[in-house]
């Protein structure tokens, strides 16, 4: 959200490329990231293989995970 029009554009053909070879959307923590960030990921991670990719989808749902528990915990916590 925000970002340029350039780069929501270059960020959807990077999308349809990862999908055309991945088979699923790119999947990244965007929490903290620039768009520009985001795409530089993109772009780096297009080049990997299957294998390579799974690993590292694997982690980033860690992430994503960890980030939305402690939301939860930290909403339960509150009185």
């Amino acid at each position: 959200a925000g970002a340029a029009e350039e780069l929501k554009a270059e960020m959807l053909e990077l999308n349809l490329a990862y999908q055309d070879k991945f088979g699923h959307v790119f999947l990244i923590c965007a929490t903290g990231r620039t768009g520009e960030q985001m795409r530089d990921a993109a772009l780096e991670r297009i080049g990997n293989s299957p294998e390579q990719e799974r690993e590292i989808v694997r982690t980033e749902l860690g992430k994503i995970n960890r980030i939305r528990l402690t939301r939860l915990v930290e909403q339960d916590a509150r009185p």
